[in-house]
C-alpha cells in the first residue's frame, strides 16, 4: 500500500493541471466559435442590405450555417458547464509533509498528505514509518475542517493544500 501511495502521490497535481488544461481548451473553443458567429453574422447583414436577389439567396444559405454553429456553441457551452460542475468536486488540492516520526529513523520517511476539493472537502492520509513496522492513518475533512484532532504534520499539510502556507 506504501508502494502504491508512494507512486501516485507526485501525480496528484498532473492530473489537477490535465483537467484544468482540458477546461481551459474548451473554453478557448468555445470564445472562439462565438466570434465565428459574430463574424458571419456581420457579414450576412451587410449581404441582407444589398438589395440583391443572388447575394440574398447566398445570405439565406449563410443563415442556415449560423444556425448550424450557434447551435455548435450552445451545446458546447453545456458541456464546459458540465466539465465546471465536475471540476468543482474534484480532489484539486494538495498539500503534503514530510517528517521523522520516530528520533532512530532518518531521510523523513514519514509523511502527511492532504487532499482537498475547492470546497475543502477530502482527507489527510498520514504514514508512520518506523524501522520494524508502518502504520497508516486516514483522516476526512469537511469544509476544511478535520473531524479528528490532527498532529502537527497533518495541520501543516491541511494548511498547505488550502493555501494558507507554502511549503
Amino acid at each position: 500500500m506504501d508502494r502504491i501511495v508512494a507512486l501516485l502521490t507526485p501525480y496528484f497535481p498532473y492530473a489537477v493541471l490535465v483537467s484544468l488544461l482540458f477546461a481551459a481548451v474548451l473554453l478557448l473553443l468555445t470564445l472562439s466559435l462565438r466570434a465565428e458567429v459574430r463574424r458571419l453574422d456581420s457579414r450576412l447583414k451587410r449581404l441582407a442590405g444589398t438589395g440583391d436577389g443572388q447575394e440574398l439567396a447566398a445570405a439565406l444559405e449563410r443563415f442556415r450555417d449560423i444556425k448550424e454553429v450557434k447551435d455548435t456553441v450552445e451545446r458546447m457551452e453545456e458541456k464546459v458547464a458540465d466539465i465546471i460542475q465536475y471540476l468543482e468536486g474534484t480532489l484539486c488540492r494538495v498539500g503534503m509533509v514530510r517528517f521523522n516520526a520516530f528520533p532512530d529513523t532518518g531521510s523523513e520517511l514519514s509523511f502527511a498528505l492532504a487532499v482537498l476539493s475547492k470546497g475543502g472537502d477530502g482527507f489527510i492520509l498520514t504514514s508512520l514509518y518506523a524501522r520494524d513496522e508502518t502504520r497508516i492513518f486516514l483522516k476526512p475533512v469537511k469544509r476544511a475542517k478535520a473531524l479528528y484532532r490532527l498532529s502537527d504534520e497533518e495541520e501543516k499539510a491541511l494548511e498547505i493544500a488550502l493555501g494558507l502556507v507554502t511549503e
